[in-house]
């Protein structure tokens, strides 16, 4: 069964992300985030993180790779599910159009969620790195009878610019050699005093640009608004304290706090934070996890594959069919967990499908 991209959904500097269907007409919809495989280096790697972390409902799910001839392009496909309800950082954007704010009860259900996705990338010995609204995928539970919205799901996405934990060490140290002395990894606007600084990359970096994220749901304005330079940006991170929203309740701004903890060392982590009273006052009451699991933790089926979590395809979307045997195809392109990830993709940069 081959399939279509459709169109651009977005595009970075790993390529660009399509929404693609099967060619025959059917409904089941995709994300693919393509790069040329000469440049596919970095989307691999993400591929072998998120195959590392597959089984949480708030980390997105990638149902595998594929390798096709596109407009006489040899091309890299990482296939993940589709977000119908875009970022989070649309749904903030339609709130702060309407002159509406977030409720704090649902800031607090989307936090909670979005601590829990972050605890599973930790335990699996993955940092982030990069957490902004535009990296978080929201998926809409829809009550088709009444038409209207049950429920919203986030889930964390684009790990390009993620680390692995070392073993026996708390911090990852990042490009602290560099002649560029670039020492912070991500979006500037939700990078941590000390991944600025010193060039630290711990777990903490995570709870910072959580932090950040909350403070923009709340106030529907990111927390460094104002500044008149990438310097002054650099300076106000590290030095000043972080305005903490005023018209919030006392629980809510102590948990800001924990987020915003100068030294990184006394910074709260994923776990102690989803025991914080603001999570659990709004896990308890409205919006209950047990409920909010009866709704919405389904099993995802792997369009690709019914009895497969993780598939390696050729040609799905190709332009053209002048294809390689299928043992050679499979011989560098098969299966490879995310310990391998770096092997794989030094193959795959060796390896070139035939052109048309």
């Amino acid at each position: 069964m081959y399939w279509k991209k459709l169109k651009v959904l977005g595009a970075g500097s790993y390529g660009t992300v399509s929404l693609a269907a099967q060619e025959d007409g059917s409904f089941t919809f995709v994300a693919v985030k393509s790069a040329e495989v000469k440049d596919s280096f970095s989307l691999s790697m993400e591929g072998g993180i998120l195959d590392a972390l597959k089984g949480s409902p708030y980390v997105v799910q990638c149902f595998g790779e594929d390798v096709s001839v596109e407009n006489g392009k040899h091309t890299y496909n990482l296939l993940l599910e589709y977000a119908v309800g875009g970022t989070l950082h649309d749904l903030i954007n339609i709130y702060s159009k309407s002159k509406e704010m977030v409720e704090e009860s649902e800031v607090a259900y989307y936090a909670f969620q979005l601590l829990t996705g972050i605890s599973h990338v930790h335990r699996k010995g993955f940092i982030h790195c990069d957490l902004k609204p535009s990296n978080i995928l929201v998926f809409p539970t829809v009550d088709h009878e009444y038409g209207s919205i049950v429920d919203v799901r986030l889930k964390l996405a684009d790990f390009g610019l993620s680390l692995k934990t070392v073993e026996n060490e708390t911090h990852t140290y990042w490009d602290r050699g560099s002649k560029k002395c670039r020492h912070h990894r991500g979006t500037l606007l939700y990078a941590s005093p000390e991944s600025i600084a010193r060039g630290i990359h711990g777990k903490a970096v995570d709870i910072w640009a959580l932090g950040c994220i909350v403070v923009e749901m709340i106030t529907g304005r990111r927390l460094w608004s104002c500044y008149e330079s990438v310097e002054d940006l650099d300076f106000k991170i590290v030095h000043e304290e972080p305005v903490i929203p005023s018209n919030v309740s006392n629980i809510c701004k102590d948990f800001l706090a924990k987020c915003f903890e100068k030294d990184h060392n006394w910074r709260w982590t994923a776990d102690m934070l989803l025991n914080h009273q603001f999570i659990k006052s709004a896990t308890s009451g409205k919006y209950h996890p047990e409920d909010h699991g009866m709704i919405s933790n389904k099993v995802i089926i792997n369009p690709f594959s019914h009895c497969e979590s993780w598939v390696s395809k050729r040609h799905l979307f190709s332009t053209c069919f002048h294809l390689p045997s299928i043992d050679n195809f499979r011989s560098r392109y098969a299966i490879f967990p995310a310990e391998n990830a770096q092997c794989r993709i030094t193959e795959a940069a060796n390896y070139s499908l035939p052109l048309c």
